[in-house]
């Protein structure tokens, strides 16, 4: 019999993403730590300007399309600094999610820093089981975070699940699978500086045929660089509407490869990355004003099919229907499964908060 896929993270690869980025934030706060590779505060604060000119041009061509941007949901945010943008260059109020507390903590560091005064709301939660209620958000995005679970179809099955209807999800930068790729030779580690600062054709040539470290996999954290084009196609089918496209040696084509198939053979021979900007199916409805506390749903209840609201507390919130409570630390709230929570997080409760 053919083994069984995993289509999601196991308790091991949690905790990875959750020690290896406390060690990581923790290193580039204080300058202290014996992470090897990792950008220094320095080149970490240029990479976050980057990435963040980045978001804002592509925010607004999103919204110069006509998409709707909020109440949005940031997946894999990080530090935060996506979302940061959001907020503060547009305006637009919403969700920064994520598994590890620690990055999302350092949000308000990095807004101190890039003198952004307001922040998101920050929500520790896991993907797969998003602590949504189903159709309550207009707009989804992610970067560089699809790539770290087995497979897609459960992520972005929740993802278009707490989608309004003809609301949008919006992908950049994952990977997908080298048909060509031989390694041949250690290359720069993935995510150190002396790999940012390659040449395009060092970064060609160490795509091909280069082994390249990376920490994160030291932990356990999931770095699924060779997804097939087929199941990105399969997991994105859930969508009415998709615009994808392939990227690679720079060069661009549209996942279908209808109008060039010579353009995209080439792209998919050689790999690269995807992006794209996908529908549910469904007509949009207006919203006269926003409460962003009607779209949280209780992730106890959410892992037995209930959207179930949640009521604010002192120190939290708690579950309308049962009962449990969620905590706030550093105004990062917790919307993990109870039982997660304390397997992941034994030192956040209620009563500490």
């Amino acid at each position: 019999m053919p083994e069984k896929q995993v289509i999601s993270q196991t308790l091991d690869n949690k905790r990875g993403e959750i020690l290896f980025r406390k060690r990581l934030i923790a290193q580039q706060l204080t300058n202290q730590g014996n992470l090897e590779h990792e950008f220094d505060e320095a080149a970490l604060h240029q990479l976050l300007r980057e990435r963040m000119a980045k978001t804002l041009s592509d925010m607004q061509q999103l919204s110069h399309s006509g998409l709707r941007l909020a109440p949005f949901l940031e997946i894999g945010a990080e530090r935060g600094q996506r979302s940061l943008v959001m907020r503060n260059d547009l305006g637009l109020q919403g969700f920064a999610a994520d598994i590890s507390y620690d990055m999302l903590a350092s949000c308000s560091h990095f807004a101190r820093v890039f003198h952004k005064s307001d922040l998101p709301w920050r929500i520790c939660c896991d993907v797969n089981t998003l602590p949504f209620r189903s159709g309550s958000i207009p707009f989804v995005f992610c970067y560089e975070t699809l790539h770290h679970f087995p497979a897609l179809s459960s992520v972005i099955q929740e993802i278009e699940r707490v989608l309004t209807p003809g609301g949008t999800f919006f992908f950049e930068e994952e990977p997908y699978r080298k048909v060509f790729r031989f390694r041949v030779f250690r290359g720069p580690a993935l995510y150190s500086a002396s790999s940012r600062n390659r040449s395009w054709l060092r970064r060609v040539l160490d795509g091909f045929f280069s082994i390249q470290p990376c920490n994160e996999r030291q932990f356990g954290i999931i770095e699924n660089h060779d997804i097939p084009l087929r199941e990105w196609r399969n997991a994105l089918s859930r969508f009415s509407r998709r615009q994808v496209e392939l990227r690679g040696l720079k060069l661009r084509s549209p996942l279908d490869g209808r109008r060039n198939p010579f353009l995209y053979f080439l792209v998919y021979f050689f790999g690269g990355g995807i992006a794209g900007v996908c529908t549910k199916a469904g007509c949009q409805e207006p919203i006269s004003s926003i409460d962003l506390e009607q779209a949280l749903a209780c992730p106890d209840c959410r892992l037995h099919g209930q959207d179930q609201s949640l009521l604010r507390k002192p120190g939290g919130f708690s579950c309308a229907h049962c009962r449990t409570g969620f905590p706030v630390s550093n105004g990062v709230l917790f919307l993990l499964p109870s039982a997660l929570r304390h397997t992941l997080y034994p030192e956040i409760t209620i009563s500490s908060c």
